[in-house]
């Protein structure tokens, strides 16, 4: 899956927004590589320019071709589906005017789009499907037959952010006519007036009632009752909630099972998740609420049935309105021992620890994280999981018994960077595999230090490298901006009417030190921090005033200057420096000549100080 281009209208601050996504970065400078099937951009720009709005605006426009509607704008989306080596690459043009009436999607087979063209060259197309038929293109949805599906046609799309949640969520609610038809309740049933709620309720609003309001007599229904979960994960997935969590465990597990067979071959997720403090998984808590369980379809209920059979442990909490159970599973802990007959997923009877037991609960065994993580995120979105808690290791358990031993912890108690950095990195190799997927990342660098953050693009190579997958990342970070050339990076500019506008990056970025980016795209004063600019600038000015140094002058700058980290500055007073040294140097030579009493010779002294003065001056000249 790959970006084409865009255009967005009448969606503030980006009103007639056009976008060319970048096909291939110029590898072929670099004779040993060569582009890799993931394609990966950057949008940057200063606070309130728009990246984060121009993120949301893709997700709505693959939110509404799910759903079947529109999402409020005019647009043009033009993006590559499959690759051209497999000989299945579709290339995909979604237009619409802002009424289903203009609203069209066209497929061609191929390369029928130049890898360079340009937005001059998308809008000269799009103006011709719209005047006469293109024997390459083919209409999937004619104008004024919107909507209609075409679910071959969208790829999977995952979005996170590390900011407000609210504007997000605000996308990805479900539309009205969604909403009604997956009520709780049928529209000829009765049903009491203290169970209604506002629109956007949910399972943990309606818990957090509990002790509040006596709860009902009856089950507890699901939150979505005629229409399975599983439909609604169709849809972009938002990776808010618990759904980061679900990620990393449905990571861990399918890299624990990956590792048994054949150690080693987990493209190094284990060695990437120790520089986060995480040596290995020890045990993983689920809470299951039993009312949402009796109340599921018959086929969760059957995986519900398995999971309490599974569990190493089970263990009731005590609470007045709801029935919940605790389900421990410890990795490498034999599965208890009960007669398999019980099970009613025969697969389970393959598992000979918990923690297997559990990764094949989430799916069979060749298939992949993501769908595992599509699994447990079903339970999630129906209420029967509403807490997931992992233990791990920050070090292996030493042999010996009296040697420090840092113990197990909770994945809860790690610092918020330690958590964040974990999920992020899980994303990635969630989709490791998988092919036509986009991943959406709004400002994932936040909470990562430095360290971190410049292995963000290798961390997402190393896992997605290989796939013909998308990832689009809004960030401020210029250190992993020096990751990416300058052709991968999208610069929003805000205008004095408050409008944004896509622009080239106008400087090279690849390779390039950190602190020129920061002055060249985020337009700073200088690489250091201002109060330390300040002041050495400061001492600097000071500095030129001094016409005659001192002794104590002198020492004064070498105290400054052992002070100073390298960069500008040190160096800028460590010349000054170098002439007060000179300059003493060249005083007292003077003193000496006065006292010499032959005139001959204080001439022919005075001449040799010139010449190696000249000399200095003019190093490419030569002394006589």
């Amino acid at each position: 899956m790959r970006l084409r281009y865009l255009n967005l209208n009448l969606y503030a601050p980006l009103s007639q927004l056009k976008v060319c996504f970048a096909q291939d970065a110029p590898w072929e400078a670099l004779v040993q590589d060569q582009p890799q099937p993931c394609a990966i951009h950057f949008v940057v720009g200063l606070n309130g320019s728009g990246k984060s709005h121009l993120l949301r605006a893709i997700a709505s426009i693959y939110i509404a071709l799910a759903d079947g509607r529109l999402p409020g704008f005019a647009f043009t989306l033009v993006y590559e589906l499959g690759t051209a080596t497999s000989g299945k690459l579709r290339s995909v043009i979604f237009k619409s005017s802002g009424t289903a009436a203009s609203t069209s999607l066209w497929q061609s087979e191929g390369e029928p789009i130049a890898k360079n063209a340009g937005s001059a060259d998308f809008e000269a197309l799009i103006e011709h499907l719209g005047t006469e038929r293109l024997p390459l293109f083919t209409p999937r949805i004619k104008e004024g037959d919107y909507p209609q599906t075409v679910t071959d046609l969208l790829p999977k799309v995952l979005a996170y952010t590390s900011g407000s949640w609210r504007p997000w969520q605000d996308i990805w609610r479900p539309p009205l006519e969604q909403v009604a038809s997956a009520l709780r309740f049928k529209p000829d049933e009765q049903y009491p007036f203290e169970l209604e709620r506002p629109v956007g309720w949910t399972y943990q609003d309606e818990a957090s009632l509990n002790g509040t309001e006596s709860a009902p007599q009856d089950q507890s229904p699901l939150p979505h009752g005629n229409d399975e979960a599983s439909d609604q994960l169709d849809r972009p997935i938002l990776l808010s909630d618990g759904r980061p969590d679900a990620a990393l465990l449905a990571v861990v597990l399918q890299d624990l099972m990956q590792q048994r067979p054949q150690e080693g071959d987990d493209r190094g997720l284990s060695g990437l998740f120790a520089k986060a403090g995480w040596h290995r998984l020890v045990s993983v808590r689920l809470r299951l609420n039993l009312h949402r369980a009796l109340a599921a379809p018959r086929a969760l209920q059957s995986k519900m049935h398995d999971l309490l059979l599974v569990a190493g442990e089970v263990l009731a909490l005590p609470d007045p309105g709801d029935r919940l159970r605790v389900l421990h599973f410890d990795v490498d802990a034999p599965v208890p021992a009960v007669d398999k007959s019980q099970y009613l997923n025969p697969q389970l009877s393959q598992a000979a620890t918990q923690d297997q037991a559990l990764t094949l609960m989430l799916g069979e065994a060749n298939q992949s994280a993501f769908s595992r993580f599509n699994e447990l995120s079903r339970w999630l979105a129906v209420g029967l999981i509403d807490d997931i808690e992992m233990s791990l290791r920050r070090n292996e358990k030493p042999e010996d018994e009296f040697a420090n031993d840092s113990g197990v912890m909770s994945y809860s108690d790690l610092s918020d960077g330690e958590q964040m950095v974990l999920r992020r990195w899980a994303l990635f190799h969630l989709l490791a595999g998988q092919q036509d997927a986009l991943l959406l990342l709004d400002e994932p660098e936040t909470h990562f230090n430095d360290a971190w953050k410049r292995e963000i693009v290798s961390n997402i190579e190393q896992a997605m490298g290989e796939d013909a997958s998308s990832v689009l990342i809004a960030s401020h970070s210029a250190i992993v901006l020096s990751d990416v050339f300058d052709e991968e990076i999208i610069f929003i500019k805000k205008g004095a009417d408050g409008s944004s506008s896509a622009n080239q990056v106008g400087t090279r970025t690849f390779a390039t030190d950190p602190g020129a980016l920061m002055m060249n795209l985020f337009h700073t004063q200088d690489s250091i921090g201002s109060r330390a600019q300040r002041r050495i600038e400061a001492f600097l000015e000071y500095v030129k005033q001094v016409q005659t140094p001192t002794d104590q002058d002198v020492e004064q700058l070498k105290a400054v200057i052992n002070r100073l980290g390298t960069g500008f500055y040190r160096s800028e007073l460590r010349t000054r420096l170098n002439r007060w040294e000179e300059n003493q140097d060249t005083r007292t030579i003077h003193a000496l000549i006065e006292k010499v009493g032959a005139s001959d010779l204080k001439a022919g002294l005075q001449d040799l100080i010139d010449k190696h003065k000249l000399s200095k001056s003019n190093p490419d000249g030569a002394l006589d």
